[in-house]
């Protein structure tokens, strides 16, 4: 779909095309020391320095308002971690709306800190003020750290005839915000006090350092997707077009616990549509039991030809993914 550059765009990310168009067209100069430039799909970009190869990636946290803090700091060291790297050093700039207090600085604060010490992050330097038109705490995370495993592991490696494997479940980020952010419309809806104590718990869940390292230090997987806004059709999408490749996914093997379930079904959202992060979608060209245990993944599909579509098979019919996905959580604040 092509859409005017005067037009309205939707909440989100930008549509790929005006991605393309307005911002993958404008990257300063070209340098020798870029390994890895920015393009749709990719989560993070790389440098060589001193001998060495470096994983940057930058993440904005706007779809919180709770947890920013530690949001900022997980969602950039997935990024970094899908790509190869160690998540090693941590730059935040955080903007709080008019009328914050002391108080509510210091929590960002100390959810940067309890995040960044749960992966061995360092701080190394940031900003912080009162915006003047920041209706609530926004934090963007910049976080760096050093390739491991002799490659970069980027999204547009994944190969036909590859094995898609997913760890964890489905929107958990999301469970966990609508748990926080929208608890009292939850309550309206008959979610149970027990299921909202439970969801804001998957905040713990959103990391996928170890899983990522682990796959990358044997050398195992082609190609890695953190999945994040979009949920795991969004991944999943971003991964194929990346890779220039299609799918063929079985819904009904994409896990989603039963508290998620009835907190997507309360609202009306689709929890495979509904941001994710601590669910890594990765490219393997063989399945081993005992990495799928150790990883705490399972298979959901194949990558096939991009001729044969990027389909999504579940009991009420095929589902085609021909463009990227919205988040239902911009279509739950929209409305």
């Amino acid at each position: 779909m092509t859409r005017r550059r005067g037009g309205a765009l939707p909440v989100g990310k930008l549509p790929q095309d005006i991605l393309k168009e307005t911002v993958l067209s404008r990257l300063g100069v070209r340098r020798n020391d870029v390994v890895l430039m920015p393009s749709f799909g990719e989560d993070a970009g790389a440098i060589r320095a001193g001998g060495r190869v470096y994983i940057l990636s930058i993440d904005p946290i706007t779809g919180s308002r709770e947890m920013v803090g530690w949001l900022a700091v997980h969602a950039s060291a997935n990024d970094v971690a899908v790509t190869g790297g160690r998540p090693t050093w941590f730059s935040p700039t955080v903007l709080m709306p008019r009328g914050s207090t002391g108080k509510d600085v210091a929590g960002v604060a100390r959810q940067i800190d309890r995040a960044a010490k749960s992966l061995g992050v360092a701080v190394v330097t940031g900003h912080t003020e009162i915006a003047p038109y920041t209706s609530s705490p926004v934090v963007v995370g910049h976080m760096m750290g050093p390739l491991i495993g002799g490659r970069l592991i980027t999204s547009s490696d994944a190969k036909v005839g590859d094995w898609i494997i997913m760890t964890k479940t489905a929107a958990l980020e999301g469970t966990a915000i609508l748990a926080s952010d929208f608890k009292e419309m939850l309550r309206e809806r008959g979610v149970g006090e027990s299921d909202i104590m439970m969801a804001r718990r998957y905040f713990q869940k959103i990391s996928v350092v170890t899983e990522a390292l682990y796959l990358t230090r044997n050398g195992l997987v082609n190609a890695m997707h953190d999945v994040t806004e979009g949920g795991v059709l969004g991944g999943l999408y971003e991964l194929a077009e990346a890779s220039g490749t299609g799918f063929r996914v079985m819904a009904d093997e994409i896990p989603v616990t039963p508290v998620t379930a009835r907190i997507c079904r309360a609202l009306d959202i689709d929890p495979l549509r509904l941001v994710g992060s601590g669910a890594l979608l990765a490219s393997t060209p063989r399945l081993d039991p005992r990495v799928l245990r150790r990883v705490g993944a399972r298979p959901i599909g194949k990558i096939v030809h991009r001729r044969e579509g990027r389909l999504v098979i579940g009991r009420d019919g095929v589902t085609e993914l021909d463009e990227p996905v919205q988040d239902h959580l911009w279509s739950l604040m929209e409305k």
